[in-house]
């Protein structure tokens, strides 16, 4: 992945010789020929990628490529030295990119696939010509072996013969390699109440690289019939589709279109299809998300684990009759371990099938168990040789030229892990590898970042979890299928690109040393989940290794579950580690000791992250003379003190303090010119000087804990003035102990309860302060509040008129006596996206009124401790959305109007009957209905 290294060294060049303009004097017009020698390269590695050469010649010079363009930007990055002695290290470095280039334009790339000249693009079209046969798909085609997916079936076969008003008259099968997409299209396309709605049917394969005309001649001879094929031959390309659109008009046809890989190659095709007239329809399967919006998309479900094992029975044992033998139950355990770790995608499990269908002893199961991945992405077997790696790399292989190191990166996860988009994003910034070619007006490289996720998501590479559409994020965490996960794992590592380490018990059976000590890539990854320490010798040998000066990435992941384990000494002696650009610790307990090692010497860090460690004393105050750092991540459960030098770090654009911080000896932790400034997260009134906030005009992202008045009224005056910049603000207002003179609601229309209840931007309110009085709702009022927690507040009109007209409220918690009426009521049109409910420590309520038609949303409620309140409301019965209730330290009369014993129902229960998730309790035990009824 030398190109990914290329691709960004140009323009991080470009940035360097503007920010380092007064050291660079004399140097710079030097700078900028390497920036055009980097360029021209990259004409060079596009070609030898498109192609995926193998030649051994090419590999090499991307290696080589890959570290000299690394070793520019050090150069430049390290200005601060004598410019004599950065002016010879540019020179060496211009002619070593110099002789490169010219054995890049001297050696004909063209040539290399088959040797030279026209032989060798013969050869390359020949090998072209084969992998399009081995691509092809047919109609016809009996699956021999069809495990669950009926309901998928059921469902597309209603929207195929649909002759209602609905218009489906294109649909989509979306979803990622292997899922079983063209298997589904081909059940439907062969299924009897399909064969008797249409005419006419038609299957065709598109491929990566279609051949349009091949594929509407295919088509319209399918149509006319074989006797036609002849005069469909000799057809010129207009009068082809014109003919092919007229015959779906005349008659009721199905056209199966299988495996469109982008919307191109749609746009090429569609003429050739009444989309909008006629009877006739169209099915296609795609992995692209965006391709598959041009019809109505269906999204086929993974096997579960059942349909999974079943899948695989009917495969491994189809020699035997299944009905008249017994599986052995400890072969049955290995095998269901095995299904799990295909993930559902059915194309795994098929491929192991297979392989295991020549192994019959429990040791044979074992054996391919513990090699799960290996068989199905490495068999040599020739029918199966890599076949599970193959499908699904192409999707990598298609992506475009700035997305395969993203992807690539996407290999630190460990198996089912989610990882936190926002730090992924930071990531690929800190590595170069987000283009400022890319932004447009208004962006920041943290928009263009998520835009690349989103592209990755949309080619069904990457799952994402959706955020709350009025947060201005799009997604909230992300992870890969297992077996994607291998597959980038394995590319990672083929391309020198990242190495993942996994020292987990269990899982490894290498001496530590030696994983390490044969690390070649820039990126190095550590998993670990249980304590040891390397030999002096040992570590010393590791740290020492000429490689490990390469580093640009390194992320250490040492917590397990919910236990820490104490830093690994000696394992990641990071003397010789200098060019690292990104640098993560999460999960180790630093037992009270300052930082590991010497962070003011990687002048190059950009990514510094503290993450879910425990009991570091400090935060170096040596962090201040990092010049480039942009992204400070602190999140460690024990208080910890953070210097007052962060203000120094003017190229800081991502500031995240989640953790317990002491007061600074010097004050305030001081915020002011932090011009670049995007993220603010967890600052706090009592330790920071919040006044600062002001200052910071490209503020993205904010999140605050406000305890005093005048800190309150600086954010809300920010908030009210950037808005028009800020995309997501969470705030929580806890003003219960302020003892200076302040009324938040005074006169209501000038109060500054009104100026916060206006504020657009905020996502996420906790509200900790007396108001007695809540306003009426008002257009605009909290337009985009998602989440809304309510504390101490002692409101004495029932707040609940205004609280469900907040458009997008989906999170509300009513607590502690936020409210101090008796009665509460919520109306039929009221809180339209609701979704979670509390109601805890309500004192005095006693009547709650649910009208049918409130709430349609609701998935979960919680009671807890309202000793006052009689009954559950009527109204929950017509919230058939509700999909758990809690009860908790409720009078027990209350309790025994809900329950059902043994048959006998409490007389409220038929309120709640439909809920499938019922918990009654003390707030230290839950006692599921279930139970309850003695089932």
């Amino acid at each position: 992945m030398a190109q990914a290294a290329v691709s960004a060294a140009p323009q991080t060049l470009g940035s360097l010789v503007i920010q380092q303009a007064k050291f660079l004097s004399g140097v710079t017009d030097q700078v900028e020929e390497i920036r055009t020698e980097l360029k021209q390269m990259q004409l060079f590695l596009k070609d030898a990628d498109s192609r995926k050469h193998d030649d051994e010649i090419v590999v090499n010079w991307l290696k080589e490529i890959r570290l000299l363009s690394y070793r520019v930007e050090d150069i430049v990055e390290t200005c601060t030295k004598s410019l004599y002695k950065i002016g010879l290290e540019i020179a060496r470095a211009k002619r070593d990119i110099s002789g490169l280039t010219c054995s890049l334009q001297k050696y004909d790339i063209r040539a290399i696939s088959g040797g030279g000249g026209v032989a060798g693009e013969s050869s390359y079209s020949l090998e072209n010509e084969n992998q399009w046969w081995g691509r092809q798909t047919y109609g016809h085609q009996i699956e021999e072996h069809f495990v669950g997916m009926k309901k998928d079936v059921k469902n597309l076969v209603a929207l195929v013969v649909d002759d209602g008003g609905k218009h489906h008259n294109v649909i989509s099968i979306r979803g990622m390699g292997g899922l079983g997409k063209t298997t589904l299209a081909r059940k439907v396309y062969q299924h009897k109440d399909v064969q008797r709605r249409f005419e006419r049917f038609a299957w065709a394969c598109v491929t990566q690289r279609p051949r349009i005309r091949s594929i509407l001649q295919d088509i319209l001879t399918q149509l006319l019939g074989p006797a036609k094929k002849a005069e469909v031959k000799e057809m010129e390309d207009r009068e082809m589709v014109q003919q092919l659109h007229q015959v779906q008009k005349e008659m009721e046809c199905l056209v199966v279109l299988d495996d469109i890989w982008s919307a191109d190659d749609w746009n090429s095709l569609v003429a050739a299809f009444p989309i909008v007239q006629g009877r006739s329809k169209i099915l296609f399967t795609t992995r692209d998300r965006k391709v598959a919006e041009i019809g109505s998309p269906y999204d086929p479900k993974f096997l579960t684990e059942d349909e999974s094992w079943e899948l695989l029975q009917k495969i491994a044992f189809s020699r035997i009759n299944a009905r008249d033998s017994k599986i052995d139950p400890e072969l049955e355990n290995v095998g269901k371990e095995m299904v799990h770790k295909c993930g559902g995608l059915p194309l795994a499990i098929s491929v192991l099938g297979g392989i295991l269908k020549d192994k019959t002893s429990l040791n044979e199961w074992n054996e391919v168990n513990k090699y799960v991945s290996l068989y199905l992405n490495n068999r040599e077997d020739y029918l199966n040789r890599g076949v599970v790696a193959r499908v699904l790399s192409l999707s990598y292989d298609e992506l475009p030229y700035h997305l395969k190191p993203c992807f690539l990166y996407l290999a630190c996860l460990k198996e089912d892990e989610k990882i936190d988009v926002e730090h992924l994003y930071h990531l690929w910034i800190a590595e170069g590898m987000v283009s400022s070619q890319h932004r447009r007006s208004d962006e920041t490289l943290r928009d263009v970042a998520e835009r690349y996720l989103e592209e990755l998501a949309h080619r069904s590479l990457v799952q994402v979890r959706l955020r709350t559409p009025q947060t201005g994020r799009k997604y909230k965490t992300c992870n890969l299928h297992d077996m994607m996960r291998d597959l980038c794992v394995d590319k990672g590592r083929e391309e020198e690109f990242i190495q993942v380490v996994d020292l987990q018990l269990g899982r490894q059976t290498l001496g530590e040393s030696s994983l390490l000590s044969n690390n070649v890539a820039c990126r190095l990854v550590l998993h670990m989940d249980h304590e040891f320490a390397l030999g002096a010798s040992e570590a010393s040998t590791w740290a020492h290794q000429e490689n490990n000066r390469q580093l640009r990435s390194i992320l250490c992941v040492g917590k397990h579950d919910d236990k820490m384990i104490s830093w690994p000494q000696g394992i990641l002696d990071l003397v010789g580690t200098k060019s690292l650009r990104a640098l993560q610790f999460k999960g180790y307990d630093f037992e009270h000791k300052d930082f590991p090692v010497d962070i003011q010497k990687m002048v190059h860090l950009r990514y510094l992250n503290i993450t879910s460690c425990s009991s570091l004393v400090q935060v170096p105050p040596s962090i201040a003379e990092l010049p480039f750092l942009q992204t400070l991540y602190i999140k460690v459960e024990s208080k910890i003190k953070v210097p007052n030098v962060i203000c120094k770090m003017k190229q800081l654009r991502h500031l995240y303090m989640d953790c317990p911080r002491y007061l600074d000896e010097n004050g305030k932790l001081r915020l002011h010119g932090l011009t670049e400034l995007e993220t603010l997260w967890g600052v706090e009134s009592s330790i920071d000087e919040v006044s600062d906030i002001s200052s910071l005009l490209n503020l993205r992202f904010l999140h605050a804990r406000i305890l005093d008045a005048a800190s309150l009224n600086v954010v809300v005056e920010h908030i009210r003035t950037n808005g028009h910049k800020l995309k997501e603000v969470s705030l929580s207002i806890d003003l219960t102990i302020w003892l200076g003179p302040f009324d938040l609601v005074g006169s209501y229309e000038g109060s500054l309860l009104k100026k916060l209840l206006m504020c657009g931007n905020i996502h996420k309110l906790e509200l900790m302060v007396q108001t007695r009085k809540f306003p009426r709702y008002e257009s605009g009022m909290f337009q985009n509040l998602v989440t809304l927690d309510m504390y101490y507040n002692k409101i004495e009109e029932d707040p609940m008129e205004t609280l469900e007209m907040l458009p997008h409220l989906q999170n509300l918690v009513l607590g502690s006596d936020a409210y101090i009426g008796q009665v509460m009521a919520c109306h039929s049109w009221g809180f339209p996206k609701l979704i979670n409910l509390s109601l805890m420590r309500l004192s005095n309520l006693k009547c709650w009124r649910v009208e049918e038609g409130s709430m349609p949303k609701l998935s979960s409620i919680s009671i807890w401790g309202c000793s006052k309140l009689e009954m559950i409301p009527d109204g929950l019965q017509f919230v058939r959305s509700l999909q758990r209730l809690a009860i908790i330290g409720m009078p027990s009369d209350f309790c025994e109007r809900i329950r059902t014993i043994y048959g006998n129902e409490g007389v409220d229960y038929y309120r709640i009957k439909h809920v499938p998730g019922i918990l009654v309790g003390t707030p230290a035990t839950y006692f599921p209905m279930n139970e309850l009824e003695g089932k």
